[in-house]
Parts: C-alpha cells; structure tokens; sequence
C-alpha cells in the first residue's frame, strides 16, 4: 500500500476509534440536541461527516456517487446504539475504497466544483473535512454537558 494512502486509512481508522469512544452512552436527547433553532445536531454532523468522506475518497477514484447534503443534517437516531452502529458501516465504504487509491489514482487529476486536483487530494481532503466534523461534534456535545451541569 502506498505510505500516502495507509497514512490516511490510520487516520481514518482513528477517527472512527475516536468517534465511538467520544459518543458512547449519550442519550438520545444529547444527540439529537441542536444548540440553537436551524444548528446541527450530533447525529445530523456524524451524518453527513460519513456522507461526505465517502463522497470524496469515491470522487478521488472517478467514482460518482449521489449526495442528499441537506437530509444528512436531518438525520435524528433513538439511541447512541444506534449512532454508533451507523458510524461503523458509513465507515466501511470510506476505509474500503481508500485502500483502493493506487499510485495512478493518487496522481489521476478530476475536475470539482471548478478547479482540478490530484486523486491524493480527494483522499486529503476527506480526513481533513471529516476530522474538523469531529471537532464540531466535541463542541457540541461539551456544550450540552455544561449546561446540563
């Protein structure tokens, strides 16, 4: 495996660890829970974070797949259960198609919204967008517990 793709596959495979480890046993409330009228809830951003990784590591191999952006931040779950097991398979497809990217895939350039990159960029860029999701979801959830006492 190229050092380029197994150093993001780690990362995302950390990212799914931190994930689950950081949303385990939080109530249905706390997860559905938008912190102002028209925010995004902790469900709805672990929704379209797998959404959007997926769509950009598939994107990077010339794969298109269709995009619901504005259902994902709808998304409500009934447990943490439940949000969990979605975080494992809306990671299967992300992590299965990243071990795919090949030195051609890597340096392969597509055509997105205007501008061309490099298929490393595609895979680059779903790390980055989901790890800034994550951190919006910490804040979310902190800031829930703190108001909670």
């Amino acid at each position: 495996m190229e050092p380029f793709v197994e150093s993001a596959v780690a990362t995302l495979e950390q990212l799914r660890a931190d994930l689950k480890a950081g949303l385990e046993g939080q109530s249905a409330g706390a997860l559905n829970w938008q912190p102002l009228p028209g925010a995004n809830s902790i469900a709805g951003m672990v929704a379209h974070l797998l959404e959007s990784g997926n769509y950009l590591v598939q994107y990077g191999l010339g794969k298109t797949i269709p995009r619901e952006r504005e259902a994902q931040f709808a998304v409500t779950v009934p447990d943490a259960a439940a949000l969990l097991a979605r975080i494992d398979a809306g990671f299967e497809p992300i992590l299965q198609n990243a071990h795919c990217y090949t030195e051609i895939d890597l340096q392969r350039v597509h055509e997105f919204r205007g501008e061309r990159h490099p298929g490393a960029w595609f895979l680059l860029r779903a790390c980055i967008h989901m790890t800034e999701h994550w951190g919006q979801i910490q804040l979310t959830r902190d800031l829930l517990a703190t108001r909670q006492g």
